[in-house]
């Protein structure tokens, strides 16, 4: 065996050697970063936060969805992005989530400083989650609003009747919780109209 050359053999097992290691650090982050969300239930109102909400979302074909419309009942706006990891991974559970309740959902999701509504109806459609409404808002306008600084992104707002924040969810909901439906109700019914 000559000195200044590497075997084949040690080549093979290095590679190996590496390819196990990259993918144990890959299982750890991956882990880390996909994981359970929040219960539905840990929304728990308390004083209103906000002004009402008064701004409109975009949607396809140049829809508005203005969320003064939905003043007199509480709801939540769930807000995510295209760009963002968990939100993407949350996607599908909220999905589910929206059909198993009905036409009536009381969740608004609503895609922030994600491109025109046509460009997050076409990522819903390539993420094979094209049953959820592709509304788009500015993260200015949503700033504006909220008026509190930097919003981690996913967040869900808990909206009371008059339009104004009673609670909010930084991160992940666990949409897929067998029992979110009834937490849902329960924290909707915490705060009436």
């Amino acid at each position: 065996m000559s000195t200044g050359r590497v075997s084949r053999r040690s080549v093979v097992a290095g590679t190996a050697g590496l390819a196990i290691l990259v993918g144990v650090a890959a299982s750890r982050l991956a882990g880390t970063v996909v994981r359970r969300g929040a219960s539905i239930g840990s929304l728990v109102p308390g004083k209103p936060r906000s002004r009402p909400v008064g701004f409109s979302l975009s949607g396809p074909d140049g829809a508005r969805y203005p969320l003064v419309s939905r003043r007199g009942a509480p709801f939540l706006l769930h807000v995510w992005a295209t760009w963002c990891p968990p939100c993407r991974h949350e996607l599908p559970a909220l999905e589910a989530f929206m059909q198993g309740w009905g036409a009536d959902c009381p969740v608004v999701p609503v895609a922030v400083s994600s491109g025109a509504a046509e460009d997050v109806r076409a990522f819903l459609a390539r993420s094979n989650v094209s049953g959820l409404p592709a509304w788009t808002v500015g993260g200015p306008e949503l700033k504006d609003w909220y008026g509190q600084g930097e919003l981690a992104i996913p967040v869900t707002f808990l909206i009371d009747g008059s339009g104004r924040v009673r609670a909010l969810a930084a991160g992940s909901l666990d949409w897929a919780d067998p029992a979110a439906p009834e937490a849902l109700r329960r924290v909707l019914a915490g705060i009436g109209a």
